[in-house]
């Protein structure tokens, strides 16, 4: 049973979460998914966490990956945590409150694409639709991430909840 959510493996329970406005502090990469699956994403996470150990005090933000799929054969990404002031050679990214569908995902979960494909379908059958007017996931990883192990990070997409809901 997951000590996250109380479900088993590979049956992780979709919620609607919200996140305030807030500003991300980190780095922008943008590359191709094998760039990605290949690992060329890990060392941003690695610095995300390092800003995170110096610059933050009890409470750490967890590592937040922002996706855009814009890019032909290959998309954005920016890594940071929440903070005020963007590193030298960083950027801050500013984001408005949004509504998500959240699911954690954790090793055992299989592919995290078919992770994403669950979430779409529970996004319909809830009557919610996918808003990537802002960007199209976010993924937030535990502050203590460890690149060279096991994955398990909070899957999100940007929905659009009715009015009447």
């Amino acid at each position: 049973m997951c000590d996250r959510c109380g479900f088993g493996a590979g049956a992780h329970a979709i919620a609607l979460a919200e996140r305030p406005s807030h500003r991300l502090v980190g780095w922008f990469w943008e590359g191709s998914h094998a760039q990605a699956r290949d690992g060329a994403i890990k060392p941003l996470l690695v610095r995300a966490r390092e800003l995170s150990e110096r610059t933050q005090g009890l409470w750490r933000s967890p590592l937040v990956g922002i996706t855009w799929n814009d890019r032909p054969g290959g998309f954005r990404y920016f890594v940071g945590i929440a903070g005020d002031d963007a590193p030298a050679d960083g950027a801050a990214l500013d984001l408005p409150e949004m509504a998500f569908a959240s699911s954690w995902h954790a090793a055992d979960d299989g592919g995290v694409v078919e992770h994403y494909m669950r979430m779409i379908e529970w996004i319909g059958e809830e009557g919610y639709t996918r808003d990537a007017a802002q960007f199209a996931q976010r993924e937030e990883y535990p502050n203590d991430y460890d690149p060279d192990g096991p994955l398990s990070l909070r899957l999100l997409m940007p929905v659009r909840v009715p009015a009447d809901a």
